[in-house]
């Protein structure tokens, strides 16, 4: 998310049309989520970072409006102790900050939660359909909260979309300045792909990260290179910070012929990956690769855009520390579409499709990581072979 350093916003002190601080709680185990991933009129990013007991929250709501007028109402931010709590607190921010754009909009919360509180609740509605978004605090955290915020005077209309030679900068929330002395850590984005969700016995070690150069700066800095995480602290004796993972300026899709054949590595056979990786003119295997299994062009041009446009959707939701299309979600977004249903759990996130060859669900466990504080790791099973396999073998046919 990027977040204009200076913009025409509002600042007032803010009061909740309530009559009680006290209300029911949400239990988020039983709401669906699936509006996360799938093609809803709203998406929600944020940002958040904490000083002693003072939160900052910046949410990024990005609209598709039916008419200009159309816009977000109902705004809560409540607290609670636990993801399925039955009591919750609606919290009065000291101050917010808003800036409404037609497709972005972005609220900037200053606030006190309770230590005990481990999740924040946010509630809204946008043509005439409610929302809940829950934010993990304090005890549902697997690292303690970075004291730094980071915005970017470009204008990014995806999530994580930073790009090479954009200037970001950085600002801790307990000073009155920005002008303290912060430290970039760069590693070269270099990740593989996820392995396929029926291989249980693959290993993990592949995903090693060195130092490539360490940088100190004030306020601000450029990302002069894509296709690397920056990890950005101001404390380097704590395991405190913030992540930017840099893109090319074409992000989220990916364009060079090299990439586009990174990306079939889920629908290719090891042999047919190796030899697009070899050919000596890789544009041209790479459309011979459709067509010997799609025999009209008119198909299989219609197939390879809706493939490639899966993996840009990929990479604009589940970019973190590696690029969104790589990643375990990313993977099976990109095989299987978009989840009919979402659950959220404490540890685990669970999708499920109730019309691919019946009842079908996928387990992503949540696992820690400094860089995001928990990256999404498929539980891989082996019973899940055959519907791997039918979903690749539509891609290669066609018959989506």
């Amino acid at each position: 998310m990027c977040i204009p350093k200076k913009t025409n916003i509002t600042i007032f002190l803010f009061w909740w049309m309530v009559l009680s601080l006290n209300a029911h709680a949400h239990d988020l185990t039983k709401e669906n989520f699936s509006y996360l991933y799938n093609h809803a009129p709203v998406k929600i990013d944020y940002q958040i970072a904490k000083q002693d007991s003072l939160y900052k929250l910046i949410l990024s709501f990005h609209l598709v409006k039916v008419l200009p007028t159309d816009s977000l109402v109902g705004f809560e931010l409540s607290q609670q102790q636990k993801i399925n709590s039955n009591q919750e607190e609606l919290i009065k921010p000291i101050a917010v900050r808003v800036d409404s754009g037609f497709i972005k909009n972005v609220i900037e919360l200053d606030f006190f939660a309770k230590e005990e509180s481990n999740y924040l609740v946010v509630k809204f509605s946008f043509l005439e359909r409610p929302y809940l978004f829950g934010i993990p605090i304090n005890g549902a955290l697997a690292f303690p909260l970075s004291n730094i915020i980071y915005g970017c005077d470009a204008e990014v209309m995806f999530y994580n979309g930073y790009k090479k030679l954009d200037s970001v900068w950085f600002e801790d929330i307990g000073e009155s300045s920005n002008k303290e002395q912060f430290y970039a850590y760069m590693y070269e984005e270099l990740f593989p792909a996820a392995l396929p969700p029926m291989v249980v016995d693959g290993s993990p070690s592949a995903e090693t990260l060195s130092i490539k150069r360490k940088i100190g700066f004030k306020g601000g800095m450029m990302l002069n290179e894509a296709n690397h995480l920056y990890f950005i602290q101001n404390d380097t004796a704590s395991d405190k910070g913030v992540s930017i993972l840099s893109h090319e300026e074409y992000y989220p899709r990916i364009k060079k012929v090299e990439e586009l054949i990174e990306a079939l590595k889920y629908i290719c056979t090891g042999d047919e990956f190796e030899e697009l990786n070899v050919a000596e003119d890789q544009k041209l295997a790479f459309n011979e690769f459709w067509l010997n299994h799609i025999d009209d062009k008119q198909l299989a041009s219609e197939t390879i855009k809706k493939y490639f446009r899966s993996v840009k959707f990929a990479n604009a939701l589940f970019t973190d520390y590696k690029t969104g299309w790589k990643t375990d979600r990313g993977m099976i977004y990109i095989v299987f579409g978009p989840p009919e249903v979402v659950t959220q759990k404490e540890e685990v996130e669970i999708w499920e499709y109730k019309t691919f060859d019946g009842d079908l669900k996928f387990t992503f466990a949540k696992t820690r990581n400094l860089f995001v504080q928990y990256h999404y790791s498929l539980i891989r099973d082996k019973l899940l072979n055959k519907a791997w396999f039918t979903a690749v073998r539509k891609w290669r046919t066609g018959d989506l």
